[in-house]
Order: structure tokens, then C-alpha cells, then sequence
């Protein structure tokens, strides 16, 4: 598998420069190039503007305009996934719902890096500058209505620009949900999980046995997950371990039940986890599901502290 960038795309352009997609309002970004259809461009996109982590106006050997970039680290594994489902075909930069570049994929890319060229040279350093602004945007658009009294709002336009160029939205995001929404994450402090770990420990293995069953009912009538969820109700904080544990490395299947299970015998409105990730095809889109529906397990769980 290729991990340099060098190689890894064909970057010529096969379509027309600018060539329109027929269905109109996609977001800018890369998408896959789909045969045998009317609209060749796929409705999905692999990654948008705000996956991106970096955007560089760049010069090739030939002196020509290159738009090199790199892809945010909570979205590599998508990336790499969707580029080797692309092997041997094209995939398409899209802007403004025009195909800008349309290069061939070599093999899986998981350094996350990508390059933009066109036969259209000069216009790349314009649309450099708006993909630029776009990013920039997505920044500044999580941050709106907060107050501008930091130190970054004391710096020049340029130095905050930069800032916001290098920002991950993703992280950023997630930091905005944790100040405005604290009551969908939970502070914790667990001093001894000595009884927790051995419990886990126990499941674990009895999880473990070849040919123990194949019904799901037969796992959750054991001794040892009954103890293990026996306990998890009566010391609901342990949850937040139960999200570290490795009922969470894999959740189609039985651990997703498992789950299920044992938060909806604390927390009976609690949402299925299954529902969350099953509609997620890679990694990356799952730990983002799997995280929403924490979110709502949390909620539960300070509601019944703030209860108590």
C-alpha cells in the first residue's frame, strides 16, 4: 500500500475543465466518479472543505499551479477506505459543481495528502483563495455569537487566519459542544475500579469461549455478564469504563446487544447503539455515531445525578 503522496494520484484531467455536474448544490470537495450513470458524480462526497486540515498554493516542477492539502486525522481511515474502493478509477475535486480535476487512483492513500491541478492553470490560484475562505468560514462559523475578547481576536486578520487554516473542525467542534452543551458530556473521577476490572476481565473471557452459543440470549444469561451489568447498574459512573472497554471495539454484532442491554436496563429511554453505527460503512463515520450516542447516555446520566 502507497503512504507518500508521489505517485499515488494520476493527476491529469480527463473531463473538461469546469465541467458541470447535473445535480446541482454539492459541497465542495472529492467525490467518486461513478460509471454507467447520467449524473457520473457521486451524491456522497468522500471529504468537504471542513475534513481538510491544511490548503497550500503550490508550484510543481513545470512551474505550474498545484493546490496541495491534507486531510483531517478523524477522517484518514475514510479517506484511505474510499481511495482503495477507487483503484484503477477516477475520482473528481468538485467546485461550485464543477469538476476542477479528475485524477486517476493509483492505489489506497493513507497519508491522507492530496493534490489539485488543472489544465485551466491560472485559475488555481482564485480558487485557491476560496477553498481558502471556505475553511476559514467553517472555522469561524462554530465560533459565532461567542464573545471577542481573547487574545486571538487581539492578533492581525492574517495570524488568525492562519489559525483557523490549521484548525481541525472536527476538534474544534467537539471542544464548542463540550462548553455550550455540558450537560450531554460527564465529568468523572473513579478512584479504585479494582472490582470493575476484574468483572470485565471475567466477561471478557466468557465472551471468549469457542462454540459457547450462537444466540445472544444464551451470552446475556451467564454469570458473568449478569455480574458484570448487575454492577454497571448499581454504579452507573462505570459506564464511562464500559466506553473504554472492549465491548467498544466492535460494535456490530453481539458486543452492540451486549451494549443495548445494559444501558437500557438503567436507562430504559436510552437509544439503541446499533441504530447509531449501522448506517456507517468505515471507521471514522462510526466513532463519529458512536460518539452522538454517548452524548445521549450522558444526558441520561446527569439528569439522574442532578436528580438525586
Amino acid at each position: 500500500m502507497c503512504k507518500k503522496l508521489f505517485g499515488i494520484l494520476a493527476l491529469f484531467s480527463f473531463l473538461p475543465y469546469f465541467s458541470v455536474c447535473q445535480n446541482k448544490f454539492r459541497e465542495n470537495g472529492w467525490y467518486h466518479i461513478l460509471s454507467g450513470q447520467t449524473d457520473s458524480i457521486s451524491r456522497e462526497p468522500i471529504v468537504t472543505i471542513k475534513d481538510f486540515i491544511s490548503l497550500r498554493l503550490e508550484t510543481d516542477y513545470f512551474g505550474k499551479n498545484v493546490i496541495s492539502g491534507q486531510i483531517s486525522k478523524y477522517k484518514l481511515n475514510k479517506w484511505a477506505k474510499e481511495t482503495e474502493k477507487a483503484i484503477g478509477r477516477q475520482i473528481a475535486f468538485v467546485f461550485n459543481d464543477s469538476i476542477i480535476t479528475n485524477p486517476r487512483v493509483n492505489c489506497r492513500i493513507e497519508s491522507g495528502a492530496f493534490q489539485i491541478t488543472s489544465i485551466l492553470d491560472k485559475e488555481l490560484p482564485d480558487i485557491y483563495e476560496r477553498l481558502k475562505q471556505e475553511k476559514i468560514n467553517s472555522i469561524e462559523a462554530l465560533f459565532e455569537g461567542w464573545e471577542k475578547d481573547s487574545l486571538f481576536y487581539a492578533m492581525s486578520p492574517e495570524q488568525r487566519d492562519s489559525i483557523r487554516m490549521v484548525t481541525d473542525y472536527w476538534e474544534a467542534s467537539a471542544w464548542v459542544d463540550l462548553i455550550t452543551k455540558p450537560d450531554e458530556h460527564y465529568w468523572y473521577s473513579i478512584t479504585d475500579s479494582t472490582e470493575y476490572k476484574k468483572l470485565e476481565e471475567a466477561l471478557k473471557e466468557e465472551l471468549g469461549k469457542l462454540n459457547f452459543s450462537s444466540r445472544v440470549s444464551d451470552y446475556m444469561k451467564s454469570k458473568a455478564y449478569q455480574a458484570y451489568k448487575t454492577y454497571i447498574c448499581n454504579n452507573p459512573i462505570y459506564i464511562n469504563l464500559m466506553f473504554k472497554s472492549f465491548l467498544f471495539k466492535q460494535f456490530k454484532g453481539l458486543n452492540g446487544y451486549l451494549i443495548d442491554d445494559i444501558i437500557r436496563a438503567k436507562y430504559p429511554s436510552a437509544p439503541s447503539i446499533r441504530t447509531y453505527v449501522e448506517k456507517t460503512d468505515d471507521s471514522d463515520d462510526e466513532r463519529f455515531a458512536v460518539y452522538e450516542w454517548q452524548r445521549k447516555i450522558w444526558f441520561l446520566m446527569n439528569k439522574e445525578k442532578k436528580n438525586l
